[in-house]
């Protein structure tokens, strides 16, 4: 079978995979690295492919490049981890694939495609991840690369098999290429993937490199602290504390990692590969496509001026989760009238076309790059040193230290407040072009607005009112907006100028805040001058709770430092919640089915009667 052939060769069953079939991948596939070479090799064959070291490094950039395609980390993985929670809703237009709406509704079947779509993903990558297994060993090359290369591997078919283990429970194992007589398998029990989960990422801690030992073209691949990062991850998982304690602790002491001082930088393209950055999926423009991810195509704003797809709406139960003044949130959810944060200047335009129009704006791909919108350079981000210091956090409380438990989770809090002290409640963002442009704000110097309050928080309870517009005869309307014009007699003409304002008070006092409510009518614009009194809150104080309080605070945290990054569902599922917080939105989660998604109809038909269903689908 030459290169031609491969290319159009499209699988069904990932059961039934034969040992040529996915070496397309390994001959097609470009690096995750931007420098290695993207040529397509030619007339290779799988007689004539591990052959050198080459081959050996291609290969394993084929286990890579799987995890930026469409069935790894794109439409129904966003379905099936932040769509199906609470974190968000479907987004786009009503009727734009509304087959999502059963993901979040908990609607789905067995027939589910997107149930099916990313059991075949992850066995796609598994079966890459076993050739290389398999053959890499008997290249002769450099015994170092070698031995590196293979524990690559190891770590992305434990990344491939936690994903199926959490979604779907026990499924067929399958650790080396199959024969002909070996298509048909059963399901291996959930322990049994959990234990060669853990055993691949044993192996690959052991052989890979640290982070700072890898080249720069090298950037991106697996490392040491990564599978260290993924065990703690799977201990917590499996409820072994001191053992998801004792990896995340290997992360934290071996000096690799740090918290950006940022939080808004981790996500824009000067965040990628930082030294936030545990594991990262790599991607890349290039003209001749190939090395891109619709990551950030599917969830971009809808409508000018980024030309994406508007899927993974932010959730208002999002909103309400975040404590006064948390400027996360800001960081986390991009809203119409709002700045793109590639620097551009340019504006999200309301879309008349949806319903509470609302980004990830974790995911917000560049507006201006060399490929198409599907060939996207967004890195998407996997594994977060954020992430690694709550589990410690976590694991510190199950093993009966609180104040380390304390420790780790007011790191994250004091990250989270990015030097600021104060709150009011308010969520200060600065007026972009077009906002400025369609009000009269002659004799008005500032330009620092109100996006939202926290209810409860001193300024809605005075009577602040957050941004509101609307759609009217087919157009976005800006209905109202308060403009803040001074801080306790202090005055300010931006949002930096507003927080330094206000961390120049003292929490507990009450201070006069000057706003000009500027509203629309049918009749024109509307101003009026108002003083409010308003109480100073301490930002994000340090968490001092014990007991089930300090618990439900570390998973507060998680929530909202970790939200619409794809963490959430499985969250839940884990600390045995998802009942309690999906029924409260009305959703009808069923306990003792939707702790795991249906084993996909089309895999149990094509086993043979091998597959059973998991109960009560």
């Amino acid at each position: 079978m030459t290169m031609d052939n491969l290319k159009t060769f499209r699988p069904g069953s990932l059961i039934r995979l034969t040992g040529v079939s996915l070496l397309l991948a390994m001959f097609v596939i470009v690096s995750c690295s931007d420098v290695v070479n993207k040529t397509p090799l030619g007339q290779q064959t799988s007689e004539n492919f591990f052959q050198n070291e080459q081959h050996a490094i291609q290969a394993t950039n084929a286990s890579y490049q799987k995890l930026r395609d469409w069935n790894i980390h794109v439409f129904s993985f966003l379905g099936l981890t932040d769509m199906i929670s609470d974190d968000a809703t479907k987004g786009s237009t009503p009727t734009d694939a509304a087959q999502l709406l059963e993901l979040e509704n908990l609607t789905f079947d067995a027939g589910s495609g997107d149930v099916n779509i990313w059991w075949e993903g992850n066995y796609q990558g598994i079966y890459r991840t076993n050739i290389a297994i398999k053959n890499i060993p008997g290249i002769d090359m450099n015994t170092g690369l070698r031995e590196r290369l293979v524990g690559e591997n190891h770590f992305l078919r434990a990344y491939y098999y936690f994903n199926l283990v959490r979604g779907y429970g026990g499924v067929p194992l399958i650790t080396s290429p199959l024969s002909p007589d070996e298509y048909d398998q059963e399901r291996a029990t959930a322990d049994a993937i959990y234990t060669q989960v853990l055993s691949d990422l044993e192996y690959a801690a052991e052989v890979l490199p640290y982070k700072t030992e890898y080249s720069a073209q090298d950037l991106g691949r697996a490392t040491k602290g990564a599978a260290h990062a993924l065990l703690a991850r799977v201990h917590l998982y499996l409820e072994n504390y001191d053992q998801a304690l004792q990896y995340a602790n290997e992360v934290i002491n071996s000096g690799e990692y740090s918290l950006l001082d940022d939080y808004f930088t981790i996500f824009t393209r000067q965040g990628e590969n930082s030294s936030e950055s545990i594991f990262e999926v790599q991607a890349s423009e290039s003209e001749q496509g190939g090395t891109g991810t619709q990551y950030g195509e599917v969830q971009g704003v809808r409508g000018q001026p980024n030309l994406g797809w508007g899927f993974n709406r932010p959730s208002r139960d999002l909103d309400a989760a975040y404590e006064s003044g948390d400027l996360r949130q800001q960081a986390t959810i991009l809203s119409p009238w709002e700045e793109l944060p590639d620097g551009t200047g340019l504006t999200v335009i309301q879309n008349a076309t949806m319903v509470d129009d609302r980004y990830n704006k974790k995911a917000f791909a560049p507006s201006d790059h060399a490929g198409a919108r599907g060939n996207s350079p967004v890195n998407i981000r996997r594994i977060r040193y954020a992430d690694v210091i709550l589990i410690a956090a976590e694991a510190s409380y199950r093993t009966g230290n609180e104040g380390d438990a304390r420790m780790y989770v007011n790191m994250i809090r004091d990250r989270a407040r990015a030097g600021n002290v104060n709150t009011l409640g308010i969520i200060p963002e600065n007026m972009s072009p077009p906002v400025v442009n369609s009000m009269d704000l002659s004799g008005i110097n500032s330009r620092v607005f109100v996006r939202f309050t926290n209810d409860g928080a001193a300024a809605a309870e005075a009577g602040i009112q957050p941004f509101t517009h609307d759609v009217a005869g087919n157009q976005p309307v800006i209905e109202g907006i308060d403009v803040i014009t001074s801080v306790n007699g202090t005055a300010v003409t931006n949002r930096s100028e507003f927080l330094s304002a206000l961390n120049a008070q003292t929490a507990g006092t009450t201070i006069p805040v000057d706003v000009v409510r500027i509203q629309h009518t049918d009749n024109g614009q509307n101003s009026e001058e108002i003083t409010f009194s308003l109480q100073v809150e301490e930002l994000l104080p340090g968490v001092t709770a014990s007991g089930q309080q300090l618990l439900d605070a570390i998973w507060q945290e998680r929530r909202v430092e970790l939200a619409m990054e794809q963490k959430r569902w499985f969250d839940l599922i884990r600390q045995g919640r998802a009942a309690d917080v999906m029924q409260a939105l009305g959703k009808n989660f069923v306990v003792g089915k939707h702790e795991l998604f249906p084993i996909p109809n089309n895999e149990i038909d094509l086993s043979n009667g091998m597959l059973q269903q998991n109960p009560n689908w």
